[in-house]
């Protein structure tokens, strides 16, 4: 893996504290620690682009668990990986207009929820309500998502638009 720029500065304490809180956050919502880390970095970094060994410098990490973190986040859809006529090296960014389309995609298994929980709910029609109570609340809450998403991607859309901007 390459070194980073030389002359960069390195990260701040306080932009480290964001980085390490994050990637704690992105964990307790299903990504491995370091490539939350790697994925908040990406979100403050200056350049926007950075290397491998950027990443290594920076935060402090392995190579290998850079590596790790890097091959999960580009097929996810949230980073990706480009290369610069005649250099050698890749660099990493944030996909540009990442979130909303991660959002949406999600959202596509909303009605997915709703089906399998009215099935559910099929098979215990003759069960007593108690028991249909949970599976009753998910469906509930599902339809409610699947209903007013496409309300919301609307607004969002109509608000970037007059903003003049989707970025990312």
């Amino acid at each position: 893996m390459e070194q980073s720029a030389p002359g960069r500065p390195p990260a701040t304490e306080e932009e480290l504290a964001f980085v390490e809180e994050a990637a704690i956050s992105l964990e307790r919502q299903g990504l491995f620690r370091m490539a939350g880390r790697v994925l908040a970095w990406l979100l403050i970094c200056d350049p926007v682009e950075q290397t491998a060994g950027d990443l290594v410098e920076v935060l402090r990490a392995s190579k290998g668990s850079v590596s790790a973190a890097t091959r999960f986040l580009v097929p996810s859809g949230m980073v990706e990986k480009i290369s610069r006529p005649g250099e050698r090296r890749d660099y990493y960014r944030i996909k540009e207009g990442v979130w909303p389309v991660l959002a949406k995609s999600q959202a596509e298994h909303y009605q997915s929820f709703v089906d399998i929980t009215e099935q559910g709910l099929r098979i215990l029609r003759d069960a007593p309500a108690h028991r249909k109570e949970r599976l009753r609340t998910m469906h509930d809450f599902y339809a409610w998502l699947a209903k007013e998403m496409p309300v919301l991607w609307k607004r969002w859309e109509e608000e970037q638009g007059a903003r003049g901007t989707g970025r990312s």
